[in-house]
């Protein structure tokens, strides 16, 4: 059975979690490179192009919008839970199977604690860094910056256990944070589509997810802002070049309001729920796969 996830030509945060998370927690030789059967983990990748004559397992992956709906009454999915109640309509499935995103089942893994080293961190999506300058803007404003595309998945969960409030723009550091019990403060991502995921996730952890407005750290933030567009095409790096003079003016405004968001309070989950949807999501692993013991 081979994992199956998101791989651009970028490391990602939350995709390459699936690279050390099932490893942690799925027994030796479970997983391996037979594509007559893929098993969909961490991610919204709940395609209309996954191929269809393999049989699909599908443990807390969602439905992101980023393809056509897939047809799962093809006879090729076996779908244990998914990531929320919006991917459960939108694909026609039993509400009892949103569960919650499979990142959750990082309780698992034993991580070790960690000390308290950071007040704030913050998070961007991974396709901001591209467009942005918030390594800058973090220095500026004096707060930890945990780079999604940093492939250390494991360095980074060391920096969001190790910080009291994690700021983030990037879905599964939300999720990441909730997981590992740190308050997250939910920037609205700057590009449209990512957001209704959000809510998925959100909702299948009864949280009342309140979205931050997301400063412009440059011209090219402040372009996609506009646009709706993702801001990182040949258009947008010629703007982004022509304008680079205005970066010290959108780096300052940018930490100046990181800064005013750090004194907030965070978000996070209902310890039961929390609680309750971990152990729902372990149960169903179990039921499909053999977990190593916890």
């Amino acid at each position: 059975m081979k994992l199956t996830f998101y791989k651009g030509d970028t490391p990602n945060f939350g995709d390459d979690l699936n690279n050390i998370m099932w490893d942690a927690l799925l027994a030796p030789g479970f997983l391996d490179d037979n594509e007559d059967e893929l098993f969909l983990g961490v991610g919204s990748i709940l395609w209309d192009f996954l191929p269809k004559k393999p049989k699909k397992i599908v443990m807390g992956s969602g439905y992101g919008g980023y393809s056509g709906k897939p047809n799962l009454n093809d006879g090729s999915w076996d779908v244990a839970f998914v990531r929320g109640p919006r991917t459960a309509k939108a694909l026609n499935l039993d509400p009892k199977l949103a569960i919650t995103d499979a990142a959750i089942l990082t309780r698992f893994m034993n991580l070790p604690a960690q000390a308290k080293k950071y007040k704030v961190s913050f998070m961007p999506h991974w396709e901001s860094i591209g467009r942005g300058n918030w390594q800058k803007v973090c220095k500026q404003a004096g707060i930890n910056y945990i780079d999604p595309t940093d492939p250390d998945v494991l360095t980074s969960l060391q920096a969001i256990q190790q910080t009291e409030l994690l700021i983030t723009e990037a879905m599964h550091g939300a999720i990441l944070a909730d997981t590992l019990r740190v308050p997250w403060l939910a920037l609205e991502p700057i590009f449209p589509l990512h957001r209704n995921k959000w809510f998925d996730w959100s909702e299948s952890m009864s949280i009342d997810l309140k979205f931050n407005a997301t400063p412009s750290s440059s011209i090219k933030d402040l372009w996609s802002h506009k646009t709706g567009n993702r801001g990182l095409g040949k258009r947008s790096e010629q703007v982004g070049k022509l304008l680079n003079f205005t970066d010290s003016y959108f780096i300052d405004r940018a930490a100046e309001k990181l800064v005013l968001l750090a004194k907030k309070h965070g978000q996070m989950s209902n310890d039961n729920t929390f609680i309750e949807r971990s152990e729902m999501a372990i149960e169903k692993l179990s039921q499909y796969c053999e977990v190593k013991s916890l």
